[in-house]
């Protein structure tokens, strides 16, 4: 299963037991210890989910959880830790579109595995057996992957990829965030790593038009996996969706 990424604001370095919690649980963590910190690299990266300690939020904070989520993307998860307990603050943060409010004090077992509650109702698709995107279909267990049924052989990190970008259908994903889910956080691979995998999943996978599928460059820095109708509309730009031109104007460059 690919490493989930995560984006913690915290006011002064945190414990070492709670990075090694999130680690342990298969999580990158990437810490900020302010909040326009936090901001400019939501600008040019991408995250799961992110942690906010409480402490550093001023009575300012739907300004700025309104930003946060400009920049990130409504897929993005948003939790509260360290969170004092008081009624009012936990309907104010959950009215702003938190998907958890921990209060202090809670363990960091217990954190951690909040965390991953909420990432499995985000992406269910991450737990799931196989993947059925006709003509595609990823076995997960036997790590093979079929086109019109017919298998199509891919190396390891070529299957991962995959399945990671066909988990996340619409999304757009930085190099850096496909380095620390595919690649564990080896970031001794270069980026480039990233556009030559790219490359070949188009060859191998005929990720074209003709296919119902476009694996597309994002702002020329990042990639997003696209799936289209056979009239040739994106399915985003159905009604009851926003245009893809609303969609582009929330989500930000990334790299």
């Amino acid at each position: 299963m690919a490493t989930t990424r995560l984006a913690l604001l915290h006011d002064a370095p945190p414990s070492s037991a709670l990075l090694s919690a999130l680690r342990s649980a298969g999580h990158a963590v990437h810490v900020y210890n302010s909040r326009p910190g936090l901001l400019r690299e939501l600008g040019r990266e991408s995250f799961d989910l992110i942690l906010l300690d409480e402490t550093l939020l001023a009575s300012d904070v739907r300004p700025f959880v309104d930003r946060l989520f400009t920049l990130a993307g409504e897929d993005t998860a948003l939790i509260f830790i360290h969170c004092s307990d008081d009624e009012h603050r936990l309907a104010d943060a959950l009215a702003l579109g938190a998907d958890d409010f921990i209060r202090r004090g809670v363990g960091n077992r217990e954190i951690a595995a909040r965390v991953d509650a909420v990432l499995r109702r985000r992406q269910p698709l991450r737990y799931q057996p196989s993947l059925d995107h006709p003509p595609y279909f990823f076995d997960l267990e036997t790590r093979r992957c079929h086109l019109d049924g017919r298998e199509v052989i891919l190396t390891d990190k070529e299957f991962e990829l995959a399945v990671f970008l066909f988990q996340h259908l619409g999304r757009i994903f930085s190099r850096g965030h496909l380095l620390d889910a595919v690649w564990r956080g080896q970031h001794t691979q270069s980026t480039r790593t990233i556009d030559t995998h790219i490359s070949r999943l188009r060859r191998k996978l005929q990720l074209t038009d003709a296919q119902g599928f476009r694996l597309a460059s994002a702002y020329g820095s990042g990639y997003r996996l696209e799936r289209f109708e056979p009239d040739g509309r994106n399915p985003a730009e159905t009604p009851g969706h926003p245009a893809e031109a609303e969609a582009a104007e929330r989500c930000p460059p990334v790299c």
